[in-house]
């Protein structure tokens, strides 16, 4: 069941908010949105409570129903697993009381600092307090960096931000109060292209973010990701690891270098990262594929 959570922390060191509830640590370097991480009780009741920015929340086991009170009125509410509640950055309520499943959390912070540098032509995004809400790409993109957050972030600072970006995306096309404009895709020039292309051949052993292609392209984040993909049929994301696997298959069959020096060589946290990786693009593992 949803509740408004008090700290953030952006270390490894496992630590616990006002309430005693365990807080999701990001990965040192963390490149995407900021995340929390709550544990529900059963049953509680917690006097009044705001937030500093706006924030997406997603249940992500437990139900139940809620009651949250604003002066005179209050509201009842239910809970369950896929539930969203999108919360304006003037959101306050002077009490809540829940009671059901014992449950969990995943709260997104949509910091205005974080929108100017993965969505800057949002920068005036505002969202209206939305409870209930159902919205599956919504849910995945929730989940899928809380997921890479408790992974370590082995995907890269590409594939957070990738889905950071993604996630604000959506959040200012069908959830802002204000609206920008929508207007087509358009393409990357020829010399755009050459150089993030090269870009990406160079640094493909490096910790390669959409920020750092998007500053060689000389465009936002948001805008760069969805030229790129209007351009080449992939994300900056599926394109790197393309790349990294054409070039590992050239070294394991052309190369007596050791397995897993390649998957080092190329960016990969680990060996087994790059062995899935690599089972997912070529259907064999890199030691089956160097065999004679």
């Amino acid at each position: 069941m949803q509740s408004v959570p008090k700290l953030i922390c952006d270390s490894t060191t496992a630590v616990t908010n006002e309430a005693g509830q365990p807080v999701l640590c990001v990965p040192q370097g963390w490149r995407g949105l900021r995340l929390t991480h709550n544990v529900i009780p059963a049953a509680a009741e917690t006097g009044p409570a705001c937030v500093q920015s706006a924030m997406l929340m997603l249940a992500i086991r437990g139900t139940g129903r809620r009651w949250y009170r604003f002066g005179a009125k209050t509201i009842e509410l239910s809970t369950r697993p896929g539930m969203l509640e999108l919360y304006s950055g003037d959101f306050e309520r002077d009490s809540a009381r829940w009671a059901g499943q014992n449950g969990q959390t995943v709260g997104v912070y949509i910091d205005p600092i974080d929108v100017a540098r993965l969505l800057p032509e949002a920068d005036d995004l505002s969202v209206r307090t939305t409870h209930e809400l159902f919205d599956p790409k919504f849910q995945w993109l929730v989940q899928e960096l809380f997921d890479e957050a408790e992974r370590g972030a082995p995907s890269g600072a590409l594939y957070v931000e990738g889905l950071s970006s993604a996630l604000l995306g959506r959040l200012a096309e069908f959830y802002a109060v204000k609206r920008s404009p929508k207007t087509s895709v358009g393409h990357l020039s020829y010399a755009s292209r050459r150089v993030v292309l090269d870009y990406i051949d160079t640094h493909l052993g490096d910790d390669i973010s959409v920020i750092d292609l998007a500053l060689e392209a000389r465009l936002s984040p948001h805008h760069f990701s969805r030229a790129f993909k209007a351009t080449l049929g992939a994300s900056p994301h599926q394109y790197v690891i393309r790349r990294r696997m054409e070039a590992a298959t050239k070294l394991i069959t052309t190369s007596s270098m050791p397995i897993v020096e390649i998957a080092l060589a190329l960016g990969f946290s680990s060996q087994s990262h790059f062995t899935q990786a690599f089972r997912r693009y070529a259907g064999t593992t890199p030691a089956d594929a160097r065999k004679p």
